[in-house]
């Protein structure tokens, strides 16, 4: 018999999703939101489900991937041109670099997040 799903694990599911619902509605001064509003919410839908419906953990599986894939895209299209650093300045002292950085750093964090959130929830009832 599988381990039930523990209280933690549905706060920080919860907790995430919060947070990335609150990615998305930052969002909404960005010239191309749909796309960063998609994942986003899909990342935040996906993390509410997660605790009280196992099979969404293959779906948190899938978006975690995709996340995880255009973070390193992104990472790939601004190395050398920005330093981690450069991520807490202002834009405009680099440019659309620093907002395609930060937006990489969000992926990361919902791709982890997702990845570790699937494999937790797989192996629960």
């Amino acid at each position: 018999m599988m381990a039930p799903v523990a209280i933690w694990f549905k706060a920080v599911s919860w907790a995430m999703a919060a947070l990335l619902f609150g990615c998305v509605v930052l969002q909404l001064n960005d010239p191309d939101p749909a796309r960063w509003m998609a994942i986003y919410g899909a990342g935040a839908i996906v993390s509410i489900l997660l605790p009280v419906k196992k099979p969404v953990a293959a779906l948190a599986l899938l978006i975690g991937l995709i996340s995880l894939a255009w973070a390193i895209y992104l990472i790939h299209s601004v190395w050398g041109l920005i330093a981690i650093s450069d991520l807490s300045n202002k834009m405009s002292e680099k440019g659309g670099a620093v907002e395609v950085g930060r937006e990489a750093g969000g992926l990361v964090i919902e791709g982890v997040w997702l990845m570790l959130a699937a494999s937790y929830r797989g192996a629960r009832a």
